[in-house]
């Protein structure tokens, strides 16, 4: 069949805020838990990011939100084969690859998939668990073990990628930073510690080997406005006709919408598009292998200029206001500004 677009948030608000859009994935997850099935996502354990088995709506929680981590899939596939050999329906949520090699692996097997619903989500890249590791360590050394952490927290808001990074950590505090001020979310967009192999995807596209593929539904307000109160919208593609019941089966749950595929692909071009290497990733795990400070690392490769921040902030306001754009070079001198060292200084710190 065709894939068919919908934007679509969940009515449940707390529901909705702690998860990374719109919350469609815990409605679909409790769907198949009601009629005794389980669910296989990534989950925090001890702050690893794995995935597991989970059969109660209870356990779904450690299962919501992004983690910018390439989960460890263990003998998950195994599991998957194991409980549709005993009739059990199976709800397997993962990146792209991770998907795509399930079905391929219970092919082979011949299992019967009948009893199978797959999700995928739009996929930038996956972050190497090294780096994770590394970012953690960076955070014990400075006598700060990280307890908690929520990668795609929206109490600062969604709809322009506003979302912050909230961690809490051993020494009682609690820091809300925004997302372009937070090292490992800045290391993980500028592509330091992204997979190499993520730089040449073998599965973007809009037509999948899944049912459904969710993802945040940036650009929503431009073309369906009704759905953008910045508290976070999904992008939901239905790519069978199992995906066709799925969604029926929430519906009456959510606010939705038919949405546009090529609309969502101008403001989200990971769907079609693999994300490119930063040059500077050889260097990253040159001087991480070596035994460097990962946030000092980012803080290194990263750091911007004065220069250059006043020239982006000017080239920002002629374009959307108007105006010529000036040479900069002659009037001022490169100052190094803004230490993902200091990172605290652009956080929102509270007590725990």
């Amino acid at each position: 069949m065709i894939t068919k677009a919908y934007a679509g948030y969940s009515l449940r608000e707390k529901e909705r805020m702690n998860s990374s859009s719109g919350g469609i994935y815990p409605l679909i997850a409790e769907t198949v838990l009601s009629i005794g099935g389980v669910v296989f996502a990534a989950c925090y354990d001890a702050l690893n990011v794995m995935h597991k088995k989970i059969d109660s709506i209870e356990d779904l929680s450690s299962s919501q939100g992004s983690k910018y981590v390439a989960s460890d899939l263990k003998d998950t596939m195994r599991q998957v084969e194991q409980c549709l050999k005993e009739g059990v329906y199976v709800l397997f949520v993962g990146m792209p690859c991770q998907c795509a090699g399930l079905k391929s692996y219970l092919e082979i097997r011949k299992v019967d998939q009948a009893k199978l619903l797959i999700i995928d989500f739009i996929c930038h890249g996956a972050p190497s668990r090294m780096a994770w590791n590394a970012y953690k360590k960076s955070l014990n050394d400075r006598g700060r073990e990280l307890i908690f952490v929520n990668m795609r927290d929206k109490t600062t808001g969604w709809s322009n990628g506003d979302y912050a990074w909230y961690e809490k950590t051993s020494d009682g505090k609690v820091i809300v930073t925004p997302r372009r001020k937070a090292p490992y979310m800045q290391g993980t967009l500028a592509n330091l510690y992204t997979r190499p192999s993520c730089f040449e995807c073998a599965f973007k596209g809009v037509e999948r080997c899944t049912d459904i593929t969710i993802g945040d539904y940036w650009g929503v307000g431009s073309h369906l406005p009704e759905m953008d109160d910045n508290k976070g919208t999904s992008l939901i593609l239905i790519h069978t006709d199992k995906g066709i019941q799925t969604f029926n089966a929430i519906k009456e749950s959510i606010r939705w919408a038919e949405g546009s595929i090529d609309e969502a692909i101008k403001k989200n071009l990971c769907l079609v598009q693999s994300t490119t290497r930063n040059e500077k990733s050889y260097e990253f795990y040159k001087r991480l292998n070596s035994g460097e400070d990962l946030i000092q690392i980012i803080n290194d490769l990263l750091k911007v200029s004065m220069m250059s921040k006043i020239k982006n902030k000017m080239k920002y306001l002629i374009t959307h206001m108007g105006g010529v754009e000036l040479d900069l070079t002659s009037s001022f001198s490169t100052v190094d500004c803004g230490s993902c060292e200091q990172y605290n200084t652009d956080s929102m710190e509270v007590a725990a």
